[in-house]
């Protein structure tokens, strides 16, 4: 739909630019002429507006790529994650672990990446700043996604030993299984290989006996104080319903614009508006403004000026002019993807099942099938408690010349930049939605 109106906006300046110094002039003698003028040189200051305030906003017309994805946030929080790590490197004395019957279980599955390690600062942001009763309350479980573990180069590393509560690798005993997921890494077929690490890691964390089980994905940042406020959401989310799927810990607004199923009801908001605009200046010009205003007046209105603002309102973007208010909320459809979920023990047990039948697929994508088909809720927390760093994806990179960035670099919540780098924004989980 943006791709359609965009381009008024353009017609519109080139419009301005052609007017001949004559046609300024009669607009300048006449009252209408002037209200036009007016309006136009306002029209143009919003759009000037608009492209400083919703340049973040990817269902905005001024969505600008080259300033919206700068790392405010994610810059000082990795830093602070980097440094917990380089300090459990450096340290001789092992850090907090666990209790063996945690309140959650945290999931992550590595693979060597090419280049940056991005398990460091994602393991490094969920422990960074944690309280010691915290961390008690949480179980990490770290898979090595090789059959040969020597491969990842985080495999070795004194941090993991430091503070990691366990690190998972596949069982050699099972030389069936072990030899399939040596083919499936041979022939680099993802989609059976992730869905094995995520029932692997789930069922090793329901072995825990913890109540909540997260499953985070290794590209990850997590915002200071997750943990307290994603308990806090989770109670919300208990609170809410006894037949939802998932709390999901990031999402990206790229997929939250004004969605084309929408239209009709875009179509009849506009003609409201409209309309009410229209009855608005005739009742003016009966009861109070009989002479000044005019039927041309009425129709500029309802037909130029009018219908022009709705314009901008949608080029604006969905995202800034309807924002998700902070809280929990439900989130059925265009959250994507699975860069962090918490699972009640309960349903973590019966996504196994669900992800063993399937055998092969996208996490994410099959979750949302099944919970469509089970009418399964589905919650997220507003602000996003995680960021997606990855620019390298563990299934295989897009880069092409024709996109600057890769599809793994355009995941992203804009969002979660906007935490205040000093004295951290406060998440306050709420009934809201």
């Amino acid at each position: 739909m943006l791709g359609k109106i965009r381009p008024a906006v353009h017609s519109l300046i080139d419009l301005i630019r052609s007017e001949t110094p004559i046609h300024v002039h009669r607009l300048l003698t006449t009252g209408a002429g002037r209200t036009f003028l007016g309006f136009l040189l306002l029209y143009l200051l919003l759009i000037q507006l608009c492209r400083h305030a919703f340049y973040r906003d990817p269902t905005s017309a001024f969505f600008d790529a080259s300033r919206a994805y700068d790392h405010v946030y994610s810059r000082q929080r990795q830093q602070q994650a980097d440094d917990f790590i380089k300090a459990a490197n450096s340290s001789a004395s092992q850090y907090p672990h666990g209790d063996p019957h945690p309140t959650m279980c945290l999931g992550i599955a590595t693979v060597e990446r090419s280049g940056e390690q991005y398990v460091r600062p994602a393991f490094g942001s969920l422990m960074e700043g944690l309280m010691e009763d915290e961390r008690k309350h949480i179980f990490t479980v770290v898979l090595i996604g090789h059959t040969d573990p020597q491969q990842h180069p985080i495999y070795h590393e004194t941090w993991l030993e430091h503070t990691a509560d366990k690190v998972l690798t596949y069982d050699t005993s099972n030389a069936t299984q072990f030899d399939l997921l040596a083919k499936w890494e041979k022939d680099k077929d993802y989609r059976r290989k992730a869905i094995f690490d995520y029932t692997y890691l789930l069922e090793t964390c329901i072995h825990t006996e913890a109540a909540w089980i997260a499953m985070i994905e290794d590209d990850t940042l997590a915002v200071k104080g997750w943990y307290t406020h994603a308990m806090a959401a989770l109670d919300v989310a208990d609170s809410k319903s006894t037949n939802w799927l998932y709390l999901r810990l990031f999402f990206t607004e790229q997929f939250f614009g004004w969605n084309s199923e929408f239209w009709p009801t875009y179509l009849l908001s506009s003609i409201s508006i409209v309309t009410t605009v229209a009855i608005l200046l005739l009742a003016l010009r009966r009861l109070r403004y009989p002479t000044s205003i005019s039927n041309a007046a009425i129709l500029s209105a309802c037909f130029i000026y009018t219908p022009a603002c709705i314009l901008l309102y949608f080029l604006a973007g969905k995202v800034s002019m309807r924002p998700i208010p902070t809280g929990v909320h439900e989130m059925p459809n265009y959250g994507c993807c699975a860069q962090g979920m918490v699972f009640s023990s309960p349903v973590a047990a019966k996504v196994v099942d669900k992800l063993k039948e399937k055998e092969s697929g996208f996490v994410d994508m099959i979750l949302e099938e099944w919970a469509n088909q089970e009418k399964l809720t589905r919650f997220a927390v507003v602000p996003s408690l995680l960021q997606h760093i990855g620019g390298h994806s563990s299934k295989g990179d897009d880069f092409s010349s024709a996109q600057p960035m890769s599809v793994a670099e355009t995941i992203f919540n804009f969002g979660f930049e906007l935490y205040e780098q000093r004295g951290e924004r406060v998440v306050h989980p709420s009934s809201n939605g």
